[in-house]
């Protein structure tokens, strides 16, 4: 409000000609329009924050503001869900690694889980600058080392050039997600960042055991709490309070050109989701939910290193690993460290005119049945065994002595030592003949190109797998997903066969940084796993159409202590 008189219009630092406007009430009580001098300024710092400045306020706007708490009145978050919400990001900026987004979208996929770790830390960010509080000290070091990973400063900074750009953008020229993000950015993600340099006068003289707690921020974390403090002065509160268009949505489009939802993809697995309250209780986070994928991987290999030296533990109990498959401990239908054919009828595929309509539909029951599913440690403990299939005690050649003579379709996920191998068989294929020539839908013609034809180029292109998480924590799920990939854009895969005995899709998941991050959950909760893995063979032409599942397998309850050999 105004000492003197209504606020002047000339020049209003609004538009006008909007419908919805923001009214401050002048001194003779008439509303008047915000102008840039000092009152209105200050008015739209109290809206950025739900002030009751906003009088005239629109619905939609009043909505807004109560969506945005002022972190000096919010409880701070905990070290654990600070530590819970760095390892949520780190795994969810890896899938979108993973799935190759377009760069153009790769920011805009980026921002909203950048921006959530990093206002989640405003209240911590709030009682340093007030009052320099050492516990504020200790929270905001956790997000110092979440920023320190490997290329994390350059994620923040391509987020920060997307908000900066939008921030400049005139009232109404933003979608309601889009002006919600940049809201946000400004009020709470560019003060926490800023006080970061707070922490770099901090003193050195802590123990070696709390060293990393302590570490001061290195140069380019400096660097970007020099720019956002640099921002925030230069923009003085500069944005109005928010216009939504009546046709926005609060979450950006789904980029579907590199990667599509089956029928549940849109409920419970939604990627856009924040983590809720209780889901870092899930999960044990210790001092490795902090290393890089491989380091994570390999301290979780590390702990099985003795038990893996030598088989003659499993050879003593009737374990080893000559025996018949049918005897190993990982069995079929087993409820704990089991496995088990899965039903494909629940998995939504690309219909006969998707080409035309994008259409899904359930899929057919699967092109092969599943044989076996070996869980397995390689001598070999650094190149593993990429070709299972021509290893005297690997499941193919086990299969092979049991008497089972049809030809056989293997999928082998290589983590050396450890490897999971997948073994299916084409329905109603003789023994003894190899791969059945194409008869009745699309997707067996595909199948046997994918095998007999198409060079190891053109397969990676082809071969996709759909994973579902039926039960487990909330972080794997999510990390997980349910969204089809081409997983050969950003895994290494390899292909072997021995003619009209089987093939081979082998999978490096240590060539991507991100897969390995995930496996790295693996160490906590694979005992309380239930997952499901599909495949199939992408239709890209109406020839090709309809998709059908080629096979897929649940594991429940696996215990990844418990696995065959060393063969």
């Amino acid at each position: 409000e105004h000492d003197k008189g209504p606020c002047p219009l000339a020049p209003p630092l609004w538009d006008t000609s909007m419908a919805a406007k923001v009214a401050f009430p002048g001194a003779d009580g008439e509303a008047s329009t915000p102008c840039d001098c000092g009152a209105c300024l200050e008015g739209l710092r109290s809206l950025a924050f739900g002030g009751s400045t906003a009088a005239g306020m629109g619905a939609s706007e009043k909505h807004a503001q109560e969506d945005l708490v002022d972190p000096a009145t919010e409880a701070p978050p905990t070290t654990t869900r600070l530590r819970f919400l760095a390892r949520w990001a780190r795994l969810q900026l890896g899938v979108a690694e993973m799935r190759a987004l377009d760069s153009d979208d790769q920011a805009a996929r980026q921002r909203p889980i950048i921006d959530h770790v990093i206002s989640m830390s405003a209240p911590w960010a709030v009682r340093l600058k007030q009052t320099g509080d050492e516990e504020a000290s200790k929270h905001l070091r956790l997000l110092v080392r979440f920023l320190s990973k490997t290329g994390m400063t350059e994620i923040v900074q391509a987020t920060n050039s997307l908000s900066a750009k939008e921030f400049e953008q005139p009232r109404g020229a933003l979608e309601e997600y889009q002006e919600a993000a940049v809201r946000t950015w400004y009020a709470r993600v560019l003060p926490t960042v800023a006080v970061l340099k707070q922490l770099g006068n901090s003193s050195s003289s802590s123990s070696s055991s709390d060293s990393k707690e302590r570490a001061a921020p290195g140069a380019s974390i400096l660097e970007l709490a020099e720019w956002s403090g640099k921002f925030l002065k230069e923009h003085p509160a500069q944005r109005p309070p928010i216009v939504f268009r009546k046709s926005s949505t609060m979450r950006p489009p789904r980029a579907i050109s590199h990667a599509e939802s089956f029928m549940t993809c849109l409920s419970e697995s939604s990627e856009d989701e924040v983590p809720p309250n209780g889901a870092e209780h899930e999960i044990e986070h210790d001092s490795d939910s902090d290393l890089d994928g491989e380091q994570m991987f390999t301290s979780f290999l590390s702990v099985r290193s003795n038990r893996n030296e030598s088989g003659f533990f499993t050879q003593m109990f009737g374990l080893s690993p000559a025996s018949p498959p049918d005897t190993w401990e990982f069995r079929r239908d087993a409820e704990e460290h089991g496995w088990a054919d899965p039903d494909a009828t629940q998995i939504s595929v690309r219909g006969p005119n998707y080409t035309a309509d994008r259409a899904k539909i359930s899929s057919d029951p699967a092109l092969c049945e599943l044989v076996h599913v070996d869980l397995f440690d390689a001598m070999d403990k650094e190149e593993g065994y990429p070709n299972i299939g021509a290893i005297n005690s690997g499941v193919v050649r086990e299969l092979r002595k049991a008497g089972e003579g049809r030809f056989l379709f293997v999928i082998n996920f290589c983590m050396p030592p450890l490897h999971l191998a997948a073994v299916f068989a084409p329905k109603n294929a003789p023994d003894g003949q190899g791969l059945p020539p194409p008869e009745g839908s699309p997707a067996h013609g595909l199948l046997n190109r994918f095998v007999n034809e198409m060079t190891d180029e053109e397969r990676s292109t082809y071969f996709k797998v759909i994973p579902w998480v039926r039960e487990g924590p909330w972080i794997v799920k999510k990390a997980v997903g349910r969204t089809p990939a081409i997983i050969g854009k950003s895994l290494e895969m390899r292909y072997f066969e021995a003619k009209q005995d089987y093939f081979e899709v082998s999978i490096n998941i240590f060539s991507s940084s991100a897969a390995q991050r995930i496996l790295g959950l693996l160490k906590g909760a694979a005992k309380a796993l239930s997952m499901e893995v599909f495949f199939v063979l992408e239709g890209k032409s109406s020839e090709e159409l309809p998709e059908t599942i080629l096979g897929g397998f649940r594991v429940s309850h696996g215990d990844l202590e418990r696995t065959r050999g060393p063969i």
